[in-house]
């Protein structure tokens, strides 16, 4: 049996969705895309949404929004799971700066940032990686706009209220693989509305004749529709991925391990992966087993800085973390499958010790 690393989860109401939209053949233009930015904002309890084509165009919008261009600044993590968040900064005409992350999770490490800062600096890239909160309130007071990346993170929470509502700007993907996707898409909300007007004005050049730059950012009708469709089962998407996860854990600590090396026992955590924490030796040796026993796990992060050396704590975590699939498309089936092969890995590694040496 092969059993993807990540999935969509789709079904018959989804596929009724964008069969309405197709018959009706609005595909480009039409109602869903205001439709699914009012259900959105009302999901993130935010004042307004703008629906754009890829987690990408929201953070290049967010950071031409925030008038960052050439001669700026823009600090963001020293490693990420794509090389997006520095793609968009070169993409504004800024410079990324890199930040160390903390030394339990992959989020931005604040006393990193606050070093990393200059009197160029125009705003930090804060992800919630892996569906951990990151700290928000935390990097707002150092006093520079900060924009969420919730790419992974859409239904997590800080303290009670949903992430992507702290910061300056906040972006999301919605991607095939993500937790919930409209094919391919993204969206940036603000508690400050000029901002998502400046977004808006910004996601497409259609009838407008005043010679400003703009681009072919905006989101399709058809990809509306659907991701409308999955937005109303996103929480039913993450309680089952919360469940997958903690099946894996279950087995993993019949096997000796410890829950506090799962990185999300963070309370509003959701599960992007199941991410692991484990000693460098035994980290490789499971990952091993795993992969020859076709469990999809992988080590997610890659650097996207030039000079690793300089980050104490992302060398830290890069040599100890390891991740499970836990999307909402897989079987009992495959989630029994997968267990096997996890529990028959674990045992050929035999102790898993903490990544904490």
């Amino acid at each position: 049996m092969i059993i993807q690393s990540a999935k969509p989860c789709l079904d018959e109401a989804d596929r009724a969705a964008i069969l309405r939209v197709f018959d009706a053949g609005l595909i480009a233009e039409g109602g869903d895309i205001e439709r699914f930015e009012v259900e959105l904002a009302a999901f993130l309890r935010m004042p307004g949404a703008v629906a754009v084509s890829s987690g990408f165009a929201a953070l290049h919008l967010a950071l031409k929004a925030l008038e960052v261009g050439c001669g700026d600044e823009v600090i963001i993590p020293c490693v990420s799971t794509c090389p997006a968040l520095r793609n968009a900064v070169w993409a504004a005409g800024a410079t990324p700066v890199y930040a160390d992350i903390n030394r339990n999770d992959f989020n931005l490490s604040i006393d990193s940032v606050g070093t990393a800062m200059t009197p160029r600096t125009r705003a930090i890239i804060a992800p919630h990686h892996t569906g951990i909160p990151a700290d928000i309130p935390g990097l707002i007071a150092l006093k520079i706009p900060v924009i969420e990346d919730c790419a992974q993170a859409i239904g997590a929470s800080w303290r009670g209220r949903p992430v992507g509502s702290f910061g300056t700007a906040s972006v999301f993907s919605f991607y095939a693989t993500k937790l919930m996707t409209s094919v391919d898409g993204g969206a940036v909300c603000s508690l400050t509305p000029s901002i998502t007007e400046r977004v808006r004005e910004f996601r497409y050049y259609r009838h407008r004749r005043d010679g400003r730059m703009r681009f072919n950012y905006k989101m399709q009708n058809l990809h509306a529709a659907l991701g409308r469709s999955q937005l109303k089962k996103l929480l039913q998407f993450i309680e089952r991925r919360h469940a997958i996860a903690h099946q894996f854990l279950g087995v993993f600590t019949a096997a000796g391990g410890d829950l506090r090396q799962s990185m999300h026992q963070v309370d509003g955590a959701v599960y992007f992966k199941l991410a692991l924490r484990l000693a460098p030796a035994d980290r490789d040796r499971l990952l091993d087993e795993a992969q020859q026993r076709g469990l999809p796990c992988s080590t997610e992060f890659d650097w996207v800085a030039e000079e690793p050396g300089r980050y104490p704590n992302a060398e830290h975590l890069m040599a100890r973390i390891i991740t499970l699939p836990v999307y909402p498309a897989l079987t009992d089936g495959e989630v029994r499958s997968l267990s096997t092969m996890f529990k028959e890995s674990l045992l050929a590694v035999g102790a898993v010790d903490s990544g904490e040496a």
